[in-house]
């Protein structure tokens, strides 16, 4: 289980991607910034399987390495530059090192050298919808981009992160309620999402385990159950370094 969240805060900041700052409660020079829920269409966010991130060291080139199928493997593809991608999340750390996160729509494992690597299909774009397969790992060098792939069957993808619970639900869909057991006929109970003790814990269907930090047991509880995605299997939250705060 991850251990209680210290949740900085964060500068305000302008985007060429037309991004929705994330508001934080204290000053920070961390940045992470959410792409506009506004300008993803619905399908864009639909049985999302894996969040996928690329992380860039200071000095490492800014790029994403991309791969092809070719035969029953991959083979590497000509990279694209990081500034012609569009991804969920953008995070820029003190520091030195950013890193972008992606929605993928299918996974898979393949030997390579008698070792098990994983791919995934990435939509780089949210506004376009372009695809392409990433690897898991990069190049043994500190400056190499790092392509992590984190399932959200299991909630992986949530692990030693915030949650953010508002910027993916446009408007006009139900609003966020959080349940008592995992499913719809649940009563509500009250909590409050901006808590950034707040975290996720296991999937049952189509919910997700919301768990408080209790300060006098010093370890997490069940709070409830929220929707991670809707009855169209669209996504409605993501893992993020700082959560919002409903601004």
């Amino acid at each position: 289980m991850a251990t209680h969240p210290d949740f900085r805060a964060l500068l305000p900041l302008t985007s060429a991607l037309a991004v929705t700052l994330l508001a934080l409660p204290t000053s920070a020079s961390a940045q992470e910034v959410l792409a506009r829920r506004d300008e993803i269409p619905d399908a864009h966010l639909r049985g999302v399987t894996h969040v996928v991130c690329a992380t860039f060291p200071e000095g490492s080139e800014p790029e994403v390495p991309l791969f092809e199928r070719r035969g029953i493997g991959f083979q590497p593809a000509s990279p694209v530059p990081r500034a012609r991608t569009v991804p969920v999340s953008r995070w820029s750390d003190p520091g030195g090192w950013q890193e972008d996160c992606y929605p993928a729509f299918a996974h898979e494992r393949v030997a390579e050298h008698g070792v098990s690597v994983q791919y995934a299909h990435v939509m780089l774009d949210l506004r376009s919808g372009r695809k392409a397969w990433l690897r898991e790992g990069g190049d043994n060098s500190p400056t190499a981009v790092w392509v992590t792939i984190e399932s959200l069957r299991p909630l992986e993808a949530f692990e030693d992160k915030g949650v953010e619970f508002f910027k993916l639900r446009r408007e006009g869909q139900p609003p966020l309620v959080v349940r008592e057991a995992p499913e719809d006929s649940a009563s509500p109970t009250d909590l409050d999402l901006h808590d950034d003790s707040v975290i996720l814990g296991r999937r049952v269907g189509d919910f997700a385990e919301v768990l408080v930090f209790d300060e006098k047991e010093d370890q997490y509880r069940r709070r409830g159950w929220v929707r991670l995605v809707d009855g169209q299997d669209t996504l409605l939250l993501w893992p993020v370094n700082y959560p919002s705060h409903g601004c």
